[in-house]
């Protein structure tokens, strides 16, 4: 996992965000509408590549003091929505070239033994199926484009073979 998102100040590249079917927010924003702004503030700069908002982030993540043990045991990462005290949290998980956003939520995921054991098992078979259709995309799309390069070589092969020599650069 790239640990890009969780340190504050460093530049990110861009990722893919792609939101869990499973992700429910209507009824948590309800009565707090600046929250969705929260989430499309974090979301946006992800996409970008761009250093998330400072109230993103706990107090003391550069030095994981305390140990967030729901990334450490999952690979959940929680980011702050509206200052670093927040209490309403965005679940989400890093991978190398994407994001996939889990939950918005509060601390009550902290409480469980282990942390966050229910927001993984809710979440976990989405995220695996999430990142194989994700895997066999990218394979569907190499092999397109070997594909696409094998047949220009056969054109330029035949071409040279008609008598007609490629175009110098």
């Amino acid at each position: 996992m790239n640990d890009a998102l969780k340190l504050p100040r460093m530049q990110a590249k861009p990722l893919e965000v792609i939101v869990s079917p499973l992700y429910r927010a209507n009824s948590y924003y309800r009565g707090k509408p600046q929250l969705q702004q929260h989430v499309l503030d974090i979301i946006e700069a992800i996409a970008n590549g761009e250093v998330l908002p400072e109230w993103a982030y706990r107090s003391g993540v550069d030095l994981d003091d305390p140990p967030d043990r729901l990334l450490s045991r999952y690979g959940i990462m929680h980011l702050h929505l509206g200052s670093k005290t927040s209490n309403d949290l965005l679940f989400l998980m890093q991978f190398d070239d994407h994001v996939v956003i889990l939950a918005i939520s509060n601390h009550k995921h902290f409480a469980e033994d282990p942390p966050g054991k229910l927001l993984h098992q809710f979440h976990s078979q989405k995220v695996s199926e999430i990142n194989k259709l994700r895997e066999a995309q990218m394979l569907e799309a190499e092999a397109a484009a070997a594909l696409n390069a094998a047949r220009a070589l056969d054109d330029k092969t035949a071409a040279i073979k008609r008598g007609l020599l490629p175009k110098k650069r």
